[in-house]
């Protein structure tokens, strides 16, 4: 008996990024660049997070500081070196960071500095600043659990990784940036949604996750009566579905485990669809998050980066059974 399944592991494209960075970086084409893979996104929400007791130690050449989030018990003691290859730094050892304060009217003028929703580290070139590269504490954190920079981290970090879900959506038509400029349903989460902590904006804490796949694993067995033409297609990789097709399947599959309060389309029928997987006929088809982030919503939460190869999984069995797997 032919059997045919297809494991999905999505990962995140890019660090989690608040309403208020987006905005900022809406145009950015690196980021854009970064996000071409990435045709699935979430709108979530979280207590906002900040770098707090920021210093610089020059006989080290490092920076230390902690990493806190409102209405979180745990907070971080982090400590990143700045003469590592990635920052180009290691010549000179000369740096310039810019500060960037979530609440302007409050900016101390000596260390240790407070209330940093994000810093970016400069490098001197020709007589002027070259930017480098921009931390928010998220970016710090996937950047570090995905080994792109060294730092030291003390600290339930896990705590700070887990998202309320709004929304979730797609972009396999145009960029994520460009589908979720003037995003309608982004704007009313903003509008309509209140702080999670008090005296904080909504753009603080409204969050964009963009997801592109790691990896689309097909597996698939032959038994006695073997279709040679459909077995080396499955050996070549060429009866893979289409990436698109998968990315609106997901979408289905995620509305349907979440049902987002802001998703009007909650796709009741899934796996039955038009343009998902419904007709590729597999036997089984799951959705997995590589990254160790927490996504709750009203009935429970899918926990991702457990194992190696994701956390909770969302099942589909032959085109009928639709259920979660929860990692033990």
């Amino acid at each position: 008996m032919n059997r045919k399944s297809l494991l999905n592991q999505l990962e995140l494209a890019y660090a989690p990024l608040t309403a208020y960075e987006f905005a900022v970086v809406k145009d950015d084409k690196l980021i854009d660049r970064a996000l071409e893979k990435a045709s699935l996104y979430m709108i979530g929400q979280r207590p906002v997070i900040t770098f707090e007791n920021v210093t610089l130690d020059t006989s080290e050449f490092q920076l230390n500081f902690e990493i806190h989030q409102k209405d979180n018990p745990n907070l971080l003691k982090c400590q990143l070196p700045l003469d590592q290859e990635i920052f180009g730094l290691i010549e000179d050892n000369v740096v310039g960071i810019a500060f960037n304060y979530l609440d302007k009217s409050i900016e101390p003028e000596t260390p240790p500095f407070q209330n940093i929703h994000g810093f970016s580290l400069l490098r001197h070139t020709a007589n002027q600043m070259e930017f480098i590269i921009w931390f928010s504490p998220e970016k710090l954190l996937q950047n570090w659990w995905k080994r792109l920079i060294d730092c030291e981290i003390e600290g339930d970090w896990k705590s700070f990784t887990n998202y309320k879900v709004h929304y979730v959506g797609k972009a396999t038509k145009q960029s994520i940036l460009k589908r979720l400029t003037g995003h309608a349903t982004l704007q009313d989460i903003l509008s309509l949604e209140a702080s999670v902590t008090k005296k904080q904006l909504p753009a603080n804490e409204i969050v964009i996750l963009p997801f592109e796949f790691q990896e689309n694993l097909q597996i698939q067995s032959f038994g006695d009566e073997i279709d040679t033409k459909d077995m080396v297609a499955s050996f070549l990789g060429e009866n893979y579905p289409d990436q698109k097709k998968v990315f609106l399947d997901a979408e289905k599959a995620l509305i349907k485990a979440m049902k987002p309060s802001y998703n009007k389309e909650l796709f009741n029928n899934y796996p039955v669809s038009k343009d998902g997987l419904y007709n590729d006929n597999y036997n089984a088809i799951s959705y997995t998050f590589i990254d160790p982030i927490v996504l709750t919503y009203e009935e429970g939460e899918i926990r991702g980066g457990l194992t190696h190869i994701g956390g909770d999984a969302i099942l589909i069995l032959n085109n009928k059974e639709f259920k979660l797997i929860k990692h033990d």
